[in-house]
This record gives C-alpha cells, structure tokens and sequence, in this order.
C-alpha cells in the first residue's frame, strides 16, 4: 500500500533545486509525493499559510540568519509522513505526524564560508535564531530539531558541522545522495586521443575556482600542448552571487584572468560553453578526459559526484566533504582550494600519464556505482522514513 507523503521544499535553486526534482522523480518505494515547492505555494490536503509565511519572511526571517526562507503549510488532510528539505518550516496541524527534515550540508557553511562570517557572529546569529524559531513554532534541521522526528544531510562533514552549532545528535543522520546512472563507462579510446580535454562545469565561475584552473591551464600550455579545457555552464564576467559580502578574486586578477581566457580561446586551447541541459553535459563529459573543480567553498559537490558516473579522474579542492567523495589518488586528486602550484601539479600530472588517469576514472565509476546511484539512495531514505514511521 502507498504511503502519503507530504514534500516541502525549493524550486529551483542551485544544487538543493535539483535535489528535489531528483526526489520526485524517483520516490522511495511505497511513498507516493505531495509536493509543495515555491513560496506560496501549498499542496492537496496542505495548503500554503499564506499570511503567516509572508510575516515571517518579511519580519522574522530578517531578524534570523540569511536563509532560504521560511515555508508555511496547514495539514488538513491526514499523511503519514511530512518531509521538508531546505527550509525552516511551520506547520499547523502536524500533530503526531512524523517531521523529516534534510539539507545538504549546513546553514553554518554558507555563513561561514559563502558570506565570510566568523565564528563569533556565527554563535550569535544562531542563538538569535533558535530563540525566534522556538517561540514562533518553527521546525529547522539545525536550530529547532524538536518538532522533527529525523533529520539528514548528505555527508558524515556536514553533520559533524551541525553538531558542533548544537543540532542533535540522536536525530541527525547521514544520507549519501544518488544521481541518475549516464551509462556504461566511456569510450576505450579516452587517454588515446591526441589531446587531453578537462571540463569544468559550475554556474558560479569564481567560487568554483575557475580562475585558478585558467591560470594553471595557461601556465601549463607550452609545457603540455595537448591540454584544453572545456568551460560549461560558466561566465567568468559574472561575478560571485555574493560580492557584496565576500569575494574570491580581486579586481586586478579578475582582469588578467579575463586576458587569459581571451588568449586560450583565440589559440583554441580553451572553450566556453553557456548553460545546457543535463542530455548536452552528459556529450561534454564523454568527450573529456578529466574533471577539474578546485573549489573555495562547497556543500557537497554534485558535479564531482557526475563526473566519476561518467568515469572521469576528479581535480578538486578539499573544501567541504570533497575527501568523502573523492579517494585521493585513487578515484582523483585533491588539492588546497586557493593553491594555484598543487592545482598545475595535478593537472599536469593527468596530462602526463593518460593511462594513470583513466585508471583513476575507471575507480571513480566503479565508486559511483558502490555509492552513490538513484536505487542506492532510494533504499537508504525508505528505511530513514521506516525509522521516522515507527519512532
């Protein structure tokens, strides 16, 4: 028999966007969705509070920490089971029904590491906002655990990190997330062709550390004439989303880099490619030998997760839990994020040696398959949500 499952979470928005369409997509078996996605937006048998969410977004969430934003919902129809990923959340009529709650890593890590703040301001922000969400009656997967019966996040770093901020450690799980398997590993001919592409794939270009991968590409052209690199998804002339609060690049580097660029394409050693659907990256991909994301700050890191299901050796940084994801090599190599000498080692290393490189991507698919496919996660959340049922 199906269960009834009510889903709260955003439309839309970076990687935790995509998370949800891959959770409706493919539901744990015996759950069927009701899903309530954009702001004001509610679901059969739980519709939106529109007053209530609209207060608190508008008083409380500036008083709170910068967030996704506040969801409001009434449940007048029975479920057997709420889940709400990403957003703190108030629900009116929840009673005994089971609260699951999950986000991708921590509030603490966008805080801290997207907008630059301290640890100081850190502590305050979050004492400030477990207060107001108490007295308002507002479940979080961080500050306010008390109404939910689980919470998960996708890596043992992350809930280690919310741990330290005060989440509880008797209801916080670990949950790896899956992606769609591409295909069967990729053409025999990779690491025989006369060139050696890297690809790198990120909407938010300064972040990700594409400014180290054109410095280190360029300084390593002469040296290794096969080298190119494949931009998808990315414009180096938009700035980081968050400038205001914090930046990567200076203006003075940005403008080299820039210069860079310009030159690479014009030798043909580089190319840019605009955002493209999920079939046109899975072509970039296959015709790539490597993977490069040396990133300064991440939550979890889907694309290097995309990249080993497509058998490519990983380039990235050890921000976040990027040494959870990636075996250093053995499935890629890790590097200091901001290290622009470990960064051109690495790459040069993987240009050097093909063979080496497409053991490391061999290892990467075959890490993929082990942990992190659709059907491994779908499992793993039916006996979250079986745990939450009879808790």
């Amino acid at each position: 028999m199906t269960q009834r499952a009510l889903l709260v979470g955003p439309r839309g928005h970076g990687g935790e966007g995509v998370y949800m369409a891959r959770l409706r997509e493919h539901p744990p078996d015996g759950i069927g969705y009701a899903v309530a996605g954009d702001f004001h937006e509610g679901a059969p048998g739980a519709p939106c509070e529109v007053a209530r969410e609209v207060l608190l977004n508008q008083v409380v969430h500036r008083l709170a920490i910068p967030d996704m934003g506040f969801r409001a919902l009434r449940l007048r129809e029975r479920f057997d089971l709420v889940h709400v990923h990403a957003h703190p959340v108030h629900l009116s009529g929840l009673g005994t029904t089971p609260l699951v709650m999950s986000e991708g890593s921590s509030a603490a890590v966008y805080l801290g590491d997207y907008l630059g703040w301290d640890d100081a301001r850190l502590a305050r922000g979050f004492a400030r906002s477990r207060a107001l969400y108490r007295a308002f009656g507002i479940a979080d997967r961080l500050l306010a655990l008390e109404r939910a019966t689980l919470a998960y996040v996708f890596s043992r770093w992350a809930r280690e990190l919310n741990l330290r901020w005060g989440a509880d450690p008797h209801k916080l799980r670990v949950l790896y997330p899956g992606i769609p398997d591409p295909g069967p590993a990729l053409p025999a001919s990779r690491g025989d062709r006369e060139t050696f592409t890297f690809v790198f794939v990120g909407g938010d270009f300064e972040r990700k550390g594409g400014f180290e991968v054109l410095e280190a590409v360029a300084a390593l052209r002469d040296e290794h004439p096969q080298l190119r690199l494949v931009l998808a998804g990315s414009d180096p002339n938009e700035r980081n989303p968050d400038r205001l609060a914090h930046s990567w690049v200076p203006a003075a580097r940005r403008a080299r880099a820039k210069g860079l660029l310009a030159e690479l394409e014009r030798d043909g050693i580089a190319r840019r490619m605009a955002w493209i659907g999920q079939d046109a990256l899975r072509d970039v991909y296959c015709a790539a030998d490597a993977f490069v994301m040396p990133t300064h700050a991440e939550g979890f890191g889907f694309t290097n997760v995309e990249a080993m299901a497509h058998g490519l050796p990983v380039i990235t940084s050890t921000a976040g839990p990027a040494a959870e994801i990636v075996d250093d090599g053995t499935t890629g190599i890790l590097v200091t994020a901001g290290d622009g000498v470990a960064l051109r080692d690495a790459i040069a290393r993987l240009v050097a040696e093909p063979a080496a490189a497409r053991r490391m991507g061999d290892a990467g698919r075959a890490a993929y398959l082990a942990r992190f496919t659709v059907e491994r996660f779908r499992a793993g959340l039916r006996e979250l949500y079986d745990e939450a049922l009879n808790g």
